[in-house]
This record gives C-alpha cells, sequence and structure tokens, in this order.
C-alpha cells in the first residue's frame, strides 16, 4: 500500500519518474518527483521521499 496526499492505494507499476497505483479499481499515475510517499508492505510503514527514488526500479533494488 502506498499513500500520497490522502490518496491511497496499491502499488502495481512504477517509471523512473511516476509510480501508478490502482485506486478503487482505477489507475492513478504520481510523479516521484516532490511528492512524499508513505508505503505500507510487511508490517511495517516507510516513509519516503519520492526524490529519493527517483530512478528505474532496478536501479535502488540492488
Amino acid at each position: 500500500m502506498c499513500k500520497d496526499n490522502g490518496i491511497k492505494g496499491k502499488v502495481i507499476d512504477e517509471t523512473r519518474n511516476t509510480l501508478v497505483l490502482e485506486v478503487a479499481g482505477k489507475r492513478k499515475t504520481l510523479m516521484k518527483s516532490g511528492n512524499r510517499f508513505v508505503v505500507e508492505s510487511g508490517g511495517k510503514t516507510l516513509r519516503i521521499r519520492g526524490n529519493d527514488i527517483r530512478m528505474r526500479p532496478w536501479e535502488y533494488a540492488l
């Protein structure tokens, strides 16, 4: 789960500059740059600045 500015949904895709969330059965694309995200996974909560993850997913997964 990811929420940003009151938008809460499941992350279904990611590009270098965006996160795509599924919100109420619809896709919502959010820019990473300039936004902050709260990600919940495995019982943990992470607060992430979009600028810190503004890269391709495999570049920060290493």
